[in-house]
């Protein structure tokens, strides 16, 4: 960080992309408008702040010149570019509302009042749940401004999600992961045991992992990089010896979408079928994949696990979010306490 007189604050900020690093450069001073910029190396973002630093009036310019691009090309150029999830009729529905009440508005000039009057306006029979997702589907989209823009920041990350009822929590008994595992195996896709594998080793989203390519895997770390996760921002998989094993059954395979569809092979695979044949096989009823998650979870919590620790595996940025699991923990304790101190 540089502060120099008038209040003027450099900051350089190392990211880690997918294949490479970049430096993010977040320049404020008083009265103007904070403005970042993002640089392939480090000596392009000092030079960058040594300009603005030396002459302030570039600051001012830079400043009411950025970006004027508005939403409704952002969400388009997003939907084009970035989305690859399975769900994308439903991400166009929810990101079509945004666009005719936003669209027309340039990025820079859309606050978070903006955001929070456009959600009121959602139909008021909607639930917590849903109104939810509706404000998490435009956050990764400033997320990718952030990104691509320079937008200096998303004003959907300030907004409070709403209170859900989280009272449904499905999860694997030992008994059930056990049988799922066989008839996973036994599937006539190749794929939806370490699908599934992959979900409950390391409770990341669908979507994460159906986007998963083969040059995302770092074999000798044992890692997975998740580029775009859910709120946004990438993440790191740890994975286990087993999933690693699995993995490299289809190391070498074309295209490399690791989860690929057998029709369309740049896209990710449809499993719907293969999935409810699996749970039928196994005879578990009740039980929907993102319950995949909370197995995860419970394993965690069963295990010893923090709700801390929970949430940075499931990739929470809320801990309220992950105190849906806290009785698990509580459960946990109380037998390790009663295992321990219960002869004295």
């Amino acid at each position: 960080m540089r502060t120099v007189d008038g209040g003027f604050v450099a900051t350089i900020q190392k990211i880690k992309r997918a294949h490479d690093t970049a430096y993010r450069v977040l320049i404020r001073q008083a009265n103007t408008k904070a403005i970042t910029k993002t640089f392939d190396s480090k000596r392009l973002a000092v030079r960058f702040v040594n300009e603005i630093e030396d002459d302030r009036c570039k600051l001012i310019s830079y400043s009411n010149n950025k970006p004027k691009t508005k939403l409704s090309v952002v969400i388009d150029m997003y939907l084009a570019s970035v989305y690859k999830g399975t769900r994308l009729k439903d991400e166009v529905k929810k990101l079509q509302f945004w666009s005719s009440h936003l669209g027309s508005k340039q990025i820079r000039d859309i606050i978070k009042s903006d955001i929070r009057t456009t959600l009121s306006l959602l139909n008021s029979g909607l639930s917590n749940a849903t109104i939810n997702r509706y404000k998490a589907s435009i956050s990764v989209v400033f997320s990718y401004a952030c990104r691509e823009f320079d937008l200096p920041d998303n004003p959907v990350q300030h907004i409070r999600s709403k209170p859900e009822n989280n009272e449904r929590i499905r999860f694997l008994s030992d008994d059930e992961r056990t049988r799922l595992f066989e008839a996973c195996r036994a599937s006539q896709w190749s794929k939806l045991y370490l699908l599934v594998l992959m979900a409950i080793t390391t409770g990341a989203r669908k979507g994460e992992l159906l986007n998963l390519e083969f040059d995302d895997i770092d074999f000798d770390r044992q890692t997975a990089y998740v580029q775009t996760s859910k709120n946004g921002q990438p993440r790191v998989l740890p994975l286990t010896d087993e999933v690693i094993t699995e993995l490299n059954k289809f190391k070498y395979q074309e295209p490399r979408l690791i989860f690929n569809s057998e029709l369309k092979p740049d896209r990710p695979m449809c499993f719907n079928k293969q999935w409810k044949k699996a749970l039928t096989q196994a005879e578990i009823t009740g039980f929907r994949y993102h319950d995949l998650r909370h197995s995860c979870a419970s394993l965690l919590a069963q295990s010893g696990a923090s709700l801390l620790e929970i949430a940075e595996v499931l990739g929470h940025r809320q801990i309220q979010v992950t105190k849906r699991y806290s009785h698990l923990c509580i459960d946990h304790k109380s037998k390790l306490i009663n295992k321990v101190m219960g002869s004295l």
